[in-house]
């Protein structure tokens, strides 16, 4: 329910600043969170880091359409679009996933959001490939490219760890998690996936993630003979084949 909330607040937000701020070609995009985890040593085992070393890996190929992107004057949604065939609706640390229709060859794109963009475009870019154009019966969009952003928040200080679930894990359906040594935590559901801040201890996990503001989960979960159990969901140790 708050989600939903949050997506009619959103929603208004979002359409009231393209209808009076579309013609604003001075707004300077949302700044990066990168430098969040530029102070994480890279060697550290299991940490940020390697999150943002994986989630980078999907916006990286040969098509400049491959990245992240915003519409022009318009900072509360980026839209993601990856080179495994699916795009991205991220609002703060999550991100929803919905199939990506790329023809390069026709230049058309085509995916569903609850917001902004929805449904089949002819594309062009710009000469540098840092502004996309999106043209259809319904609508036309800019888009200006974002070239530092990732989902990862800042770490927080001395966060309580639980080093026994440290790295990632998988479900037989699927479902990723990742637990890093400095405090992040990472899900994949299919549907999206999430960053947060995070603190283990005694069984439990309480975490944070940004979605229009600062939303609360509290995870139950054991561990026993190097398998995780989180909400009666058996997870096994791993290795992302973008990391192997």
């Amino acid at each position: 329910m708050k989600k939903l909330i949050s997506i009619i607040i959103i929603g208004a937000v979002i359409f009231s600043t393209i209808a009076f701020s579309g013609c604003d070609n001075n707004k300077k995009p949302a700044s990066s969170n990168l430098s969040a985890t530029e102070s994480v040593k890279k060697s550290d085992k299991y940490s940020s880091a390697q999150l943002q070393t994986y989630l980078k890996t999907f916006t990286e190929g040969d098509n400049p359409i491959y990245g992240t992107w915003k519409i022009k004057g318009v900072n509360v949604v980026s839209y993601i679009f990856r080179n495994d065939g699916f795009a991205q609706m991220a609002m703060g640390s999550e991100a929803d996933f919905a199939k990506l229709a790329l023809d390069t060859k026709n230049k058309t794109l085509g995916a569903a959001f609850v917001l902004g963009i929805n449904g089949n475009y002819n594309y062009t870019l710009s000469k540098d490939n840092k502004t996309l154009y999106l043209k259809s019966d319904s609508g036309d969009f800019t888009l200006v490219q974002q070239k530092d952003y990732n989902l990862i928040p800042k770490p927080k200080k001395n966060p309580k760890i639980d080093k026994n679930i440290l790295g990632w894990w998988k479900s037989s359906g699927k479902q990723i998690y990742f637990f890093s040594s400095d405090g992040i935590m990472y899900s994949n559901i299919i549907t999206m996936e999430t960053c947060y801040t995070y603190n283990a201890e005694k069984g439990k996990i309480k975490a944070v993630y940004d979605y229009a503001g600062d939303v609360k989960v509290d995870i139950k979960y054991s561990y026993k003979n190097g398998k995780l159990i989180i909400d009666g969901n058996k997870y096994k140790k791993y290795t992302p084949k973008e990391l192997a």
